[in-house]
């Protein structure tokens, strides 16, 4: 690990060394509102602006060299921080564009590790600097680990129990197992020490010889300002001889927030996980960011969220051109799916997803101004999967949920090729959620498990574990041993592009004496956090278990299929906080995944491969998430104007799907 990491910190740093030399330090060129700034003196030179000659990144150009001007349209929903946030968001490290799953510096200049991994050297871009011009050093990095992501923790860094004295949960409400190893048993978070201002390191108490790769999915944007978050963090670590973190209260933290962000936030949690966890929304944080907002109506429909070139942006072209290129991205707020495909077949957005269902109503009245993008997925399904909470509040459901015969008898009840022509135009086949051709774990026996259309064979498996059911037109079988309606509500965010799935789905389990409710629910991952979902429509797309596990594995509280069980391991394998402990082949998959965390040595990567495999074999096994369509590719409709869009990119959660589009390279040539 150390070779490989230490060949890219070379690699980069030659890199760099040719730029310097064939473009000079004082040769960089910037846009012209720029330029107009500074002239008036109310913006610093770009030489100024950008990190030290030798420490600048120079992005390699994807198609061409662009022009600087212009405003590129897009669209979102009223929820979309995790539409648009990945479009400008920059990562501690980011994933290769080419899909090799293999990471690279970005916001750090290198990083390399010791012969066993244990510890981790990062160094940074020495005059990098904040888009309020503040410079971006180590502190934030420190200050930000140490003070805002980890929770309580003891002398030797294992956790503080949720339910012990001093316990209190990271600023961000969300610990990230990125900073964890597990040693004889037990969880120790990491330690972050501060070398000189552009260097630090992390100790872990084991191997963590993917930490490149986990900080790359888990928490990508591992730094927040200092010298602005001191007024909003409560000090919770004794200590009080920092003068540069001033020992404030979790009361006065919250009167300095509300007061700063213009809101009205009830209490500190609420607040800090608001601006500690989606920091991105308000235009008042500083970020490191290509485009920064100017005000927050992200959330506001049929308003139009702009976000604006960052002038201290860190990144220049081949030719010492400060990206980016473009003076801003206005994100159109529309929260109707048929909306957006009206703006598109008129031409008014210069790239966005094309809908299945939508594609020959967009492509054809564009066909002379835009062009069709294909980027590769690595979905377990299309359009929806139907996951069953596994430990749904209401115990009869729980119990009926948790049985394999249960989940069968809902996947064979459904007509797929009639899906596939009402919600895809076609345009799939049917297909299990499990891995497609060329995917990590693909096994055709899983894609066609449970997948043949039988409704007598749903209605036998159900005989056995409902109460009699005489199929009654109107009537739905009954839980065994009570006198209550087998019943299966389903939490959805936005009706307008569930909704049908839902009809379908009413209409085929009504069939199989299954009632099937819906339950409009805006707010439903937080709903999730709770334990709060008994079924809601979900996917899967991962590069594999070893990178990104949160999806098919419950080590932390994220998904609904799992639920509870996921809240049990991220708070230290306890039920004092809502968790639920896992048993059989949950309580598998959890083993695998520790044993995946916890290999090291020259064994490493075949009892990597061992417990990948089994977790897939387990998913295999217990159909967890029922799938019903494949996965179609992802279809941008791009604006022929827009130059070094690029094709062939795997979209998926771990890349951070739009990332992947490095927006900062987009230019329009019009």
């Amino acid at each position: 690990m150390k070779k490989r990491s230490s060949l890219v910190a070379v690699l980069v740093v030659g890199i760099v060394l040719l730029f310097v030399a064939s473009v000079g330090a004082n040769s960089f060129k910037e846009a012209p509102m720029l330029a107009e700034l500074v002239k008036k003196g109310e913006l610093p030179p770009v030489e100024e602006r950008l990190p030290v000659a030798s420490d600048v990144m120079v992005e390699p150009d994807l198609m061409s060299v662009g022009k600087y001007g212009g405003s590129l349209v897009i669209t979102s929903n009223d929820s979309g921080r995790w539409d648009w946030g990945p479009w400008v968001e920059q990562s501690m490290f980011r994933f290769k564009q080419d899909g090799s799953g293999q990471v690279e510096p970005n916001v750090a200049k290198a990083f390399y590790s010791n012969e066993d991994a244990t510890v981790w050297t990062i160094e940074l871009r020495e005059g990098m600097r904040w888009s309020d011009g503040h410079p971006f050093t180590a502190d934030d990095v420190v200050f930000y680990y140490d003070h805002m992501s980890t929770p309580a923790l003891n002398p030797d860094r294992t956790p503080v129990p949720v339910d012990a004295e001093g316990y209190y949960p990271a600023y961000t409400s969300k610990p990230y197992n990125c900073y964890t190893v597990i040693k004889d048993g037990k969880t120790y978070w990491a330690e972050f020490n501060k070398i000189d201002d552009y260097t630090f390191t992390v100790t872990f108490a084991a191997p963590k010889p993917n930490f490149p790769e986990a900080v790359a999915v888990d928490n990508k944007w591992m730094f927040l300002p200092k010298h602005f978050y001191k007024n909003y963090v409560a000090r919770k670590d004794g200590v009080t001889d920092d003068p540069t973190f001033p020992l404030i209260t979790e009361e006065e933290a919250l009167a300095n927030a509300n007061r700063d962000f213009g809101m009205q936030w009830d209490n500190y949690s609420t607040m800090s996980r608001s601006i500690g966890y989606y920091h991105w929304d308000y235009a008042i944080v500083p970020q490191l960011r290509s485009f920064i907002a100017v005000k927050n109506n992200w959330n506001r429909v049929g308003e139009v969220y702009e976000l604006v070139r960052n002038p201290y942006f860190w990144k220049v072209d081949s030719d010492g051109n400060q990206l980016p290129y473009l003076d801003s991205i206005k994100v159109v707020i529309i929260n109707d799916a048929e909306q957006t495909a009206l703006k598109q077949a008129a031409g008014e957005l210069d790239i966005s997803p094309i809908r299945p269902a939508d594609y020959a109503t967009v492509v054809r009245p564009t066909q002379s101004t835009h062009s069709v993008v294909s980027w590769s997925t690595l979905d377990w399904q299309g359009a929806f999967g139907l996951a069953l909470c596994q430990t749904a509040k209401d115990l009869d459901k729980r119990a009926l949920f948790q049985d394999a015969r249960f989940r069968e008898a809902l996947s064979i009840a459904v007509d797929r090729n009639l899906l596939n022509m009402t919600l895809m135009n076609g345009q799939s086949r049917p297909q299990q959620a499990a891995p497609s051709p060329g995917a990590l774990g693909y096994d055709p026996e899983w894609l066609t498990k449970w997948t043949e259309y039988n409704v007598e064979r749903a209605n036998q498996l159900l005989d056995e574990i409902t109460e009699p059911w005489d199929r009654k037109e109107g009537t739905y079988r009954k839980m065994k041993g009570t006198n209550r309606d087998v019943e299966i509500v389903i939490s959805i965010s936005d009706p307008s592009v569930e909704g049908n799935y839902i009809t379908l789905l009413q209409s085929a389990y009504k069939a199989i004496g299954v009632k099937v409710l819906d339950k409009v629910d805006p707010e439903v991952m937080k709903s999730v956090l709770t334990n709060d979902v008994e079924a809601k429509f979900e996917g899967v797309s991962i590069t594999s278990p070893a990178i990104r596990p949160d999806q098919i594995v419950p080590m932390r509280n994220f998904s609904g299929w799992y639920g509870a069980y996921g809240k049990w391991f991220e708070d230290g394998k306890t039920t004092a906080n809502g968790g639920i402990e896992p048993t059989g082949d949950i309580l598998e998959l959890i083993n695998a995944y520790e044993a995946i965390k916890a290999a090291a040595g020259p064994d490493r990567d075949q009892i990597v491969a061992e417990n990948v495999a089994k977790i897939y074999e387990l998913h295999k096994k217990n159909i967890w998430i029922i799938g019903f369509l494949a996965p179609l590719p992802r279809y941008w409709l791009v604006n022929n104007a827009v130059r070094n869009f690029p094709e062939n990119v795997v979209w998926c959660d771990e890349y951070r799907f739009a990332s992947m589009a490095r927006a900062e390279q987009l230019w329009l040539d019009r």
